[in-house]
C-alpha cells in the first residue's frame, strides 16, 4: 500500500501552504503573483533621470475638475434639416422668454442688495454695543439674502439659460448660413 507524504510547509508568512502531490515547482521555488494592471495616469509622476523636476501650478492633492458638457450641447446638436431648425427656433422662443423675466428679476435683485451693502459700508463706526449687535445683525442678514439659495438657484438657471439660448442661436446660423452658402452663385 502507497505510503502518503506528510504536507510540507513553505512560504515566509509562517502560514501553511500544502503541496499537492505530483510534478510541480521544487519545494522552497516561489509561485508568480498574478499580475497587477496599471494604467499610465494611475501612476505617480516621476520625473525621469537627467531632467529637471517640473513646476507644479497646481498642488498634487487637488486635481482639476473636469468640465462638463452641458446637456444642451448633447441634445441640440448641428440642424440638418427644415424641420428641425424650426424646432431649435421654437425651443428658443419659448426659453427665451423666461430668460428675460429671470434676468429682470435678478437684476433688480442685485441692485437692491448693491444699494443696501453701500448704505452698509457708509454707516458710522457704532458707538454703543447695542448699535454693534444692531449692525452685525443686519450685516448677517445682508449675507443671508445675498446667499439664499432660491437667488443662487435663479442665478444658475438664468446662466443656463444663456448658455442654451446662445447654442440654439449658433446652430441656427450656422444652418442658415450652409444655407445661403449652398444656393449662392460665385463668379
Amino acid at each position: 500500500m502507497p505510503t502518503r507524504e506528510p504536507p510540507h510547509a513553505h512560504g515566509s508568512r509562517g502560514d501553511l501552504q500544502f503541496r499537492p502531490p505530483g510534478p510541480g515547482p521544487p519545494p522552497g521555488a516561489h509561485r508568480a503573483r498574478p499580475k497587477k494592471i496599471v494604467f499610465e495616469d494611475e501612476l505617480p509622476s516621476r520625473p525621469r533621470p537627467g531632467t529637471k523636476k517640473p513646476v507644479e501650478s497646481i498642488p498634487g492633492e487637488h486635481m482639476p475638475r473636469p468640465h462638463p458638457v452641458p446637456d444642451y450641447e448633447l441634445k441640440y446638436p448641428p440642424v440638418s434639416s427644415e424641420r428641425e431648425r424650426s424646432c431649435y427656433a421654437a425651443v428658443f422662443q419659448d426659453q427665451y422668454s423666461e430668460f428675460l423675466e429671470l434676468q429682470q428679476e435678478l437684476r433688480s435683485t442685485q441692485a437692491k442688495l448693491q444699494q443696501l451693502e453701500a448704505l452698509l459700508t457708509s454707516l458710522p463706526p457704532p458707538h454703543s454695543q447695542k448699535e454693534a449687535q444692531v449692525a452685525a445683525r443686519v450685516w448677517r442678514e445682508f449675507e443671508k439674502k445675498r446667499t439664499d439659495p432660491g437667488f443662487l438657484d435663479k442665478q444658475a438657471r438664468c446662466r443656463y439659460l444663456k448658455g442654451k439660448l446662445r447654442h440654439l442661436k449658433a446652430q441656427i446660423q450656422k444652418f442658415d448660413n450652409r444655407e445661403d452658402s449652398e444656393g449662392s452663385v460665385y463668379f
